[in-house]
Order: structure tokens, then C-alpha cells, then sequence
């Protein structure tokens, strides 16, 4: 009998054991599913964007009429708060492809942009292989959209030269391209190396370039995107022309697109990093704190009733307020979230994304 209910105890331990083993804890479940959780979803949400603009450019090819431009310029503000998403996502390896900067540079070269206008030949592929990014990539859509701030004389340029609308097609017919090439990149074995990224060194473990990537989108939009060219980094001369998607006045729009997406992988996603720090801490406080610093951040987002240009040409105060609230972020990011998850803080790429 006594040998019954010790086989019986050990049965129940065991399958106590595996049942125990089979629980994945939120550090597997990240490496599992941060791609298809967040990367992916983001990609292919751009990819859909950029193809509709391609759709209307194709209607407005027909009929150039101020409502069908109007349509245009709505999705151009649709593919580029789709493409700001994906940034959260440009990590090392990525950016070594240098995607991002053929897909969406700034700030670009208007005058290239008109002198390949001028050559009046056939805008593929194979003729935007050899062309500047400044002359290319979202960056250039902006400014056959709006000019310099000037939507009226945009409009006037189509429908006054065809060639231009060509330009326009060949350049968002590369931007469609461009994201297959990411999204192959992808899909055809970069996801697998990220998923088995479980070095001690942070360029080969997923969880700390993840990490390192959103970090590097706070700080990024904080000097590149308000601080330089608002004064408040290293000079206190504005930079107005550095400062993204200032002709369609969207900086803001895009910004705060950003921002929501490093806040839907920190905490809101299925594959987050907050669930993470609350098991290694045992408590919720960081991620309260982080919270209310990205409520900061959008309040101060909203507080600017201007867009960003206008703000910064007449000296608005909220924009330093704007500034402080996103240095505050990216403190707790770099600072005690990365402490917590004991991960290694890259150095800030400032140039870009």
C-alpha cells in the first residue's frame, strides 16, 4: 500500500513539473512573438498604405482635379504615420540595409528633385537606383504634394507638366519596392536569427536590440526632430528645414505617430516589455511612471495648437516643454527600464531612425 501512494505522489509531481515547464514565461513569448505581434503588423500596414497612394496617384494621372490631389495628400499623411510605426522596428541589422533612408529620408533636395523632373524620360527602378535619397523616398512625395508650404502651386505644377506625375508614380512605385525588399528581408530569414538571438552580447540578442531600437526612436525624435531644429540642442539657432514633413506642417502628426507605436511594444502589445519588468520587479510602479511620462508627452503634443514650424518660428515655450517631456521618457527608458531587464544601452544614432 505504502509503495502505491508513494508511486501515486511522485505521479502527481511530475506531471506538477511538466505542467510547470510548459508555462512560457513574457521573456520567451517576446522572442517568439515580437515579430508577429508588432513587426510584422506594422510593414504590412505601410505596404497597404503606400499601394493606395499609388491607386489615387493613378486616378489623379487621369483626372487632375483639386479633389482628387486633396485624396493625395490625405494619404500621404496615411503612409507617413504608417511608415513613423515601422521605424520602432529598425533595428541593427536593419538599418544596415539602409531601407529606412530609401523609403523615407529628410530633408531632401528640392531643386534635384525638379532637375530630374526636367530629364523627361522614364522613372523605374532602374533610373531611381542611381538617384540621391534626397531626391527620392516619402521625403519627395511631401514636396510634389505640398511645395514649399504652398499646396496651391503644387497643384498648379501637375496639371501644368505630366512628366511630373510620372516622377510621382516612379517614386511611389520605388517606395512600394523598397518596403517588399524589408518585408522579404524579413520574412526570408532575418525573423528566425531574431527569434534565436539569445547572446549575452546585445548586437545578438533580440530582447536588447528590441529594446536599444525604442530608445533610440525617443531619443531620436527628441534631438533630431524638435531639439535641433527648435534650438535646444548644442545651438540656439533654429534649424526650421531639418525638421521632418514641415511643408505638409505634419511634424507633429508624425511624432506622436511614433511615440503611440513605442508604447504599443512597451506596453500594450500581446509581446510587451512592461509584463517583463513587472515579473523581474514584482511591481507595477516603473510601468505607472513610464505611463504617466508618455500621457506627459502627449499632452505637451497636444498643448501646441500650431504646427511644430509655426511653433518654433515664433518661440512658443511649449515646444522646450514638449523637449523636456520627451528627455524625461527617455531617462526611464534608458535608465531604469534597461536596468531592469539588465540590458546594455547602444549608443543614439541622432541622424536618423
Amino acid at each position: 500500500m505504502r509503495k502505491c501512494i508513494f508511486y501515486l505522489a511522485l505521479i502527481v509531481v511530475l506531471i506538477s513539473c511538466d505542467k510547470d515547464d510548459s508555462v512560457a514565461s513574457p521573456m520567451d513569448t517576446l522572442h517568439e512573438d515580437y515579430f508577429s505581434e508588432n513587426i510584422q503588423p506594422a510593414l504590412n500596414d505601410f505596404k497597404i498604405q503606400i499601394e493606395k497612394q499609388i491607386e489615387l496617384s493613378e486616378n489623379f494621372k487621369l483626372e487632375t482635379t483639386a479633389s482628387n490631389f486633396n485624396k493625395l495628400q490625405d494619404q500621404w499623411l496615411n503612409c507617413a504615420k504608417a511608415f513613423s510605426k515601422t521605424r520602432v522596428y529598425n533595428l541593427v541589422a536593419v538599418k544596415a540595409k539602409y531601407f529606412d533612408l530609401h523609403i523615407y529620408n529628410f530633408p531632401i533636395n528640392p531643386d534635384q528633385i525638379e532637375n530630374n523632373i526636367n530629364e523627361q524620360t522614364v522613372y523605374d527602378s532602374t533610373y531611381f537606383t542611381s538617384k540621391s535619397t534626397v531626391s527620392k523616398g516619402l521625403g519627395a512625395v511631401e514636396f510634389l504634394f505640398f511645395n514649399n508650404q504652398d499646396p496651391n502651386l503644387a497643384l498648379l505644377l501637375f496639371q501644368k507638366d505630366t512628366f511630373r506625375i510620372h516622377y510621382l508614380l516612379g517614386v511611389s512605385q520605388e517606395i512600394l519596392r523598397q518596403t517588399d525588399l524589408l518585408i522579404n528581408f524579413w520574412e526570408q530569414g532575418y525573423k528566425e536569427t531574431f527569434l534565436s538571438a539569445r547572446n549575452v552580447s546585445c548586437v545578438e540578442n533580440a530582447r536588447c536590440l528590441a529594446f536599444n531600437q525604442l530608445i533610440n526612436v525617443l531619443d531620436v525624435i527628441r534631438v533630431t526632430k524638435v531639439g535641433k531644429p527648435a534650438g535646444l540642442e548644442n545651438s540656439s539657432n533654429a534649424s526650421l528645414e531639418s525638421l521632418e514633413a514641415y511643408r505638409s506642417e505634419s511634424s507633429l502628426a508624425l511624432i506622436r505617430s511614433s511615440i503611440e507605436e513605442v508604447q504599443y511594444a512597451y506596453t500594450l502589445s500581446h509581446a510587451n516589455f512592461a509584463t517583463i519588468i513587472e515579473e523581474i520587479s514584482g511591481s507595477k510602479v516603473l510601468t505607472n511612471e513610464i505611463d504617466s511620462a508618455f500621457q506627459s508627452v502627449y499632452s505637451n503634443i497636444d498643448a501646441i495648437d500650431t504646427s511644430l514650424y509655426e511653433a518654433i518660428s515664433t518661440n512658443n515655450p511649449r515646444v522646450e516643454l514638449l523637449y523636456n517631456s520627451l528627455f524625461d521618457l527617455v531617462k526611464y527608458f534608458s535608465v531604469d527600464a534597461a536596468s531592469i531587464l539588465s540590458v546594455t544601452v547602444l549608443p543614439t544614432d541622432n541622424d536618423g531612425d
